[in-house]
């Protein structure tokens, strides 16, 4: 991605360890941040992660309807300040682990900017030695390469922050279990009673109809055109041999329900890695169909689009498809 990009890099990943577990997979986030009870928003990317170690009070329920169930967990969620929500959306891979988590209720956490960021999750990670929840946002590069960025932020989200949770929900197949710090474990019978009941209940999310939302470029038409043709002046010098060049979109005084907004896009992609990120005043919106990394034992795996073709049921065109893409210098050089 160029240094010039608007937008920030946002991804989630899974990396297991021994007893250390790190999940992510990789997205297009909407940014929102709360003003005067009105939402100023743009799309973001960025690196999503979340780190796991087992100690935790753990108590598992079967229930007959996770399907059911699963909409309604991150309704429940809401009356926390700080939730995490992972969804695959019965998208069928070898290497899920859940179908859905859901964290909530910052017990630590750690913000900070670029400077020595790495440092600081480490330490924070050696502290904690739990599950962590959060991001890593673009402009890390800046703490790993001699790079700077000069972009207007309206959000003015943390560079990095991760966030250790009181409470953890995760579903797969029909086994919800939950994940609580000992000083809320009692609270998960009742807890489970209450996301239960919510699902008995059928209680919905209002759908709201506001007036339309017109969306702004940050680049306009013949600024964007003069910073390709730079880039391809840099192409064609030899100095790069690809670049990824990204802008905002962005809307500002506007109203908007994030978790309505958030089930909205949610259902029209379907995507394998959806994610629902709220901690104070910002919420992060992703519906991505990309893995970037998992890390299981001595293996590493990343599902990107780039770089792949649909499978064909016919064995003769999956092979010449696969031919094809080896040799394609485009999608080559993007892997």
């Amino acid at each position: 991605m160029a240094d010039g990009d608007s937008g920030k890099f946002y991804s989630s990943l899974q990396v297991t360890t021994g007893d250390l577990a790190l999940k992510a997979s990789v997205g297009c986030f909407i940014g929102i941040k709360t003003v005067l009870k009105d939402f100023y928003f743009r799309i973001k990317f960025e690196y999503f992660a979340a780190i796991q170690f087992p100690l935790r009070t753990t108590k598992i329920f079967h229930v007959s309807n996770p399907k059911q169930l699963k909409e309604h967990l991150l309704v429940w969620g809401q009356q926390y300040d700080e939730v995490v929500w992972l969804d695959s959306n019965e998208h069928d891979s070898k290497y899920k682990d859940y179908d859905a988590v859901l964290a909530v209720e910052e017990f630590t956490a750690i913000r900070t900017d670029y400077f020595n960021a790495f440092e600081k999750l480490q330490d924070y990670y050696n502290a904690t030695k739990d599950w962590i929840f959060g991001y890593l946002s673009y402009d890390l590069k800046n703490a790993v390469e001699d790079l700077q960025s000069q972009n207007f932020d309206g959000l003015e989200f943390p560079e990095m922050y991760f966030f250790q949770p009181k409470k953890i929900i995760t579903l797969r197949n029909d086994v919800l279990e939950f994940s609580y710090l000992k000083m809320v474990e009692e609270d998960i019978e009742k807890d489970f009673k209450a996301i239960t009941a919510k699902v008995q209940s059928k209680e919905t999310i209002d759908i709201h109809h506001g007036e339309p939302i017109k969306i702004k470029l940050r680049i306009h038409k013949d600024e964007y055109i003069s910073k390709v043709e730079t880039m391809l002046a840099h192409i064609h010098r030899g100095d790069i041999y690809e670049a990824n060049f990204c802008q905002e979109f962005y809307a500002e005084e506007v109203s908007l329900r994030p978790l309505e907004t958030f089930k909205k896009l949610n259902a029209i992609s379907k995507p394998p890695f959806a994610t629902y990120l709220k901690f104070e005043d910002k919420y992060l919106l992703c519906a991505s169909p990309e893995r970037y990394l998992k890390k299981t034992g001595d293996k590493v795996i990343s599902q990107p689009i780039k770089g792949t073709a649909k499978r064909s049921p016919s064995k003769e065109e999956d092979k010449h498809l696969a031919v094809s893409l080896e040799l394609d210098e485009k999608e080559r050089s993007e892997n």
